[in-house]
């Protein structure tokens, strides 16, 4: 048998431990949860398989199931027991975070890439967001390995949301204004990181090479004040973590 839970919206999601069965026995428990599911009026099953139950992947194909997500070795596959019943989309963006990092003499931290199209141009220190990761961690992170420098998150500075970015997905790129706790340079990521500097503000506002969208970004950090990271007192007890910026 294939255990079972509910999930919020009536439907059922079925437990990974429970799959580990033989072929002919997953294909016989899908069978009867299928049915029974239209019976209860359920209205999606749901369905976790790693890369190694590429048969049993086969076999919810065959029986009506559908791709709704992957990973490098896992998928999820949904059933619509109910015609009409909604599923919710997949992951739909990749997240970026950027790093506004001004010092005390008033010099902006910039990095230029080795491997990006157009590495002759200075950006801000950044990265993508990882699994589970916080923000304020992953922003802190990114500058740290790009730059050596260790920097503390002041204030959410900018959201920007484009599509198409990579495999037709939208993007979101996250602008943070950090406090520098050091200041002498070290690159960490040799392989993607060419060059990291300080330069003096007035210098990087009459950079040529310094886009529109650059310098208005850090003209937002200097003059306006920003939302911040609350301190977090919401109980959401099943969450690893929750960031609130207000």
């Amino acid at each position: 048998m294939l255990n079972t839970k509910e999930d919020l919206y009536n439907g059922l999601i079925i437990d990974p431990q429970s799959t580990q069965i033989s072929n002919q026995n997953f294909k016989k428990s899908l069978i009867l949860l299928i049915d029974k599911s239209k019976i209860e009026k359920k209205n999606l099953l749901w369905l976790d398989l790693t890369t190694e139950q590429y048969q049993h992947i086969a076999i919810a194909l065959e029986l009506g199931f559908e791709f709704h997500n992957c990973e490098a070795k896992r998928t999820t596959l949904t059933y619509q027991v109910k015609d009409d019943a909604y599923i919710p989309v997949p992951p739909t963006h990749t997240i970026g975070v950027g790093a506004i990092v001004i010092n005390d003499k008033n010099e902006i931290l910039l990095v230029r890439d080795r491997i990006s199209s157009n590495h002759s141009i200075y950006k801000f220190p950044g990265g993508m967001v990882e699994q589970a990761d916080k923000l304020s961690d992953a922003v802190e992170r990114e500058v740290y390995e790009e730059t050596g420098i260790k920097a503390k998150l002041i204030k959410l500075v900018s959201v920007l949301n484009s599509y198409p970015y990579r495999f037709n997905k939208s993007n979101m790129y996250i602008v943070f204004q950090l406090e520098a706790l050091s200041y002498e340079i070290n690159i960490i990521d040799t392989h993607e990181i060419e060059l990291a500097l300080w330069l003096p503000i007035d210098e990087f506002f009459a950079h040529k090479e310094m886009s529109k969208f650059q310098k208005d970004l850090v003209r937002q950090a200097l003059n306006k004040e920003g939302i911040t990271l609350m301190e977090n007192k919401l109980d959401f007890s099943e969450k690893q973590h929750i960031e609130v910026y207000a």
